[in-house]
């Protein structure tokens, strides 16, 4: 994708980042900050090639600049990422080093550090000093997933662009152009904000198992005529062994309940749209107070698994507590 392809995803981030290039405003620093999925580090990639396209003011991504932006091995756009999930004072210290040196190449030189919440506490100061003391044509672009885990002195010496979460019909139809079904696609898309891992989600050979259970589980919790313990002792799914099946299963019951709350509030702009008749028919036999409760029964136990709560024993209370 080129920058101006991402219009459909980050239309107020890519507009402000064109409009700034075109008016020679860019900042020094830029601090990209969003939940993951949001095409932060990607956008910070296509801003690299922006400023070095032989297609001036466009992205072409078949030039040999674009090329070798692309697969990081320009000499004057360098990229940092966590090294076993940090980033350490070491990789800040290399850039310094190099923010220093005489270009190799004309041109600007651009520094990304991917999610810098990753940081040390030695490299974080370490990048403080970096981005006091701006060089002309020289360009930071920081990234996080967390904002409020990262220093306000950072912060203070940065552009913030704000990245707004993906649209759903926007994985939808990616999700749909690789050929997942429509109403799994609909699903998928409400379980993660990131392109490639809801085509990860659709194509586990799991998630349909997992959809069918909710779905049966949800439907005896409404018409109160099968036991739900019964019910996925039957099912072709484990969710004893695996805690990202588990994940998936929590994941996917709380878009289910939260359809039943929609509609129990007469909002049918539901996500387990082939249910919708069934929610509407027996929607009177619970109370909104019940929803709730169950909907925070289920939050409870995604915690629980956070912190790696034993699978047979959590599954059997949520499961005991939404009956």
């Amino acid at each position: 994708m080129s920058i101006k392809e991402y219009l459909n995803i980050q239309p107020k981030v890519v507009k402000m980042l064109l409009n700034s290039y075109n008016k020679q405003r860019l900042a020094h620093a830029y601090l990209f900050e969003g939940a993951k999925g949001t095409k932060k580090k990607a956008l910070a990639i296509e801003l690299a090639k922006l400023l070095y396209c032989e297609k001036q003011g466009e992205v072409c991504n078949e030039c040999i600049n674009c090329i070798r932006i692309e697969h990081q091995n320009h000499p004057n756009v360098l990229v940092v990422e966590a090294d076993n999930n940090t980033i350490k004072k070491e990789q800040v210290l290399y850039l310094q080093q190099e923010y220093h040196k005489t270009t190799l190449e004309p041109g600007p030189k651009v520094y990304i550090i991917d999610k810098i919440e990753k940081m040390s506490i030695n490299a974080a100061n370490s990048i403080l000093k970096f981005i006091e003391e701006p060089v002309a044509d020289t360009y930071t672009i920081l990234t996080t997933d967390n904002l409020h885990q990262i220093l306000p002195t950072i912060i203070s010496r940065c552009q913030v662009i704000n990245f707004q979460p993906i649209p759903k019909a926007s994985i939808v139809n990616y999700l749909i152009e690789n050929g997942v079904d429509t109403y799994i696609a609909g699903i998928c898309s409400h379980l993660t904000n990131d392109f490639d891992k809801a085509l990860e989600i659709a194509n586990n050979d799991k998630i349909i198992n997992i959809i069918d259970l909710v779905i049966m589980i949800s439907q005896a919790i409404l018409n109160k005529q099968e036991d739900i313990i019964v019910l996925l002792e039957n099912s072709n799914v484990d969710l004893t062994k695996d805690k990202k099946v588990s994940e998936y299963f929590l994941d996917v019951l709380l878009i289910y309940l939260r359809d039943i709350q929609n509609a129990k509030n007469n909002n049918f702009e539901i996500v387990f749209v082939n249910d919708l008749n069934f929610i509407q028919q027996y929607v009177v036999n619970i109370s909104k107070e019940k929803l709730i409760y169950n909907i925070n029964e289920v939050l409870k136990a995604k915690i629980n698994l956070e912190y790696n709560a034993n699978l047979v024993l959590l599954i059997d209370h949520l499961l005991l507590n939404l009956m």
